[in-house]
């Protein structure tokens, strides 16, 4: 699916999520009138810019719909900029997610408001748990929440030092690190397992192949099966 990429604040894995107890076109309507009255005061003056669109995931990708036609994944964006900040607030994927991202007008830099917040020491401006949003109340609780996070720091935004840029990329490359570790060891702990079947089977070409990759990772009894199969080549 082409859903696009933003910046994205500290998950919190919720595992028994319930039912949504609002449905999707009634959490988007919402969603678009909330941000539109929570963001009018940023969006006021003549220049600034404001803009809605829905979209939802199809076999061309992403088509653009009306909330009561939503049936499949869905974004739902408002777009924004003014002197200080140009960026956006979206709602939907598959988490049912809000977030917002933004930066300094006039500039291609782009991070959460929760990374801004972090990186210039005012935690306390945005909510950080924003996923599985799946009533009109909280939903419209969080857009309030965000718009007063961009009013509080927008200006400050406008001329963050290269220090705080630097702080965010930093935390960024840390948290996708950690990621790919992950990611790798759960790959690691696959191969393994597979490993492990296709050396009963004395498959020795398939334990190579398994193992290989992982050769800076393999445990001691890993290493021991990899250097067997390659005796028996």
């Amino acid at each position: 699916m082409g859903m696009r990429s933003t910046p994205r604040g500290p998950v919190q894995r919720q595992p028994n999520v319930p039912l949504l107890q609002d449905d999707a076109p009634t959490l988007v309507r919402a969603f678009l009138a909330s941000a539109t009255a929570a963001f009018a005061p940023l969006v006021a003056e003549h220049g600034d810019r404001w803009s809605l669109s829905v979209e939802q995931s199809s076999g061309q990708g992403l088509v653009t719909v009306a909330p009561e036609g939503i049936t499949h994944v869905f974004i739902a964006t408002a777009e924004f900029a003014n002197a200080f900040v140009a960026g956006e607030i979206t709602f939907g994927d598959r988490e049912y997610r809000i977030q917002t991202s933004l930066g300094p007008t006039g500039t291609v830099l782009r991070y959460g408001l929760w990374e801004w917040a972090d990186a210039l020491e005012s935690p306390e401006v945005t909510f950080r748990n924003t996923d599985f949003v799946l009533t009109v109340s909280r939903l419209e609780a969080i857009v309030t929440s965000m718009a007063r996070g961009v009013a509080a720091l927008q200006s400050t935004i406008a001329s963050a030092p290269a220090s705080a840029v630097a702080r965010m990329q930093q935390a960024r490359t840390r948290v996708q690190t950690a990621f790919q570790e992950r990611l790798r060891s759960d790959e690691h702990r696959r191969a393994s397992a597979a490993a492990a079947d296709a050396f009963r089977k004395h498959d020795y070409r398939q334990v190579i192949a398994l193992l290989q990759p992982y050769v800076d990772m393999l445990t001691s009894a890993e290493r021991k099966k990899l250097e067997y199969a390659r005796k028996k080549l």
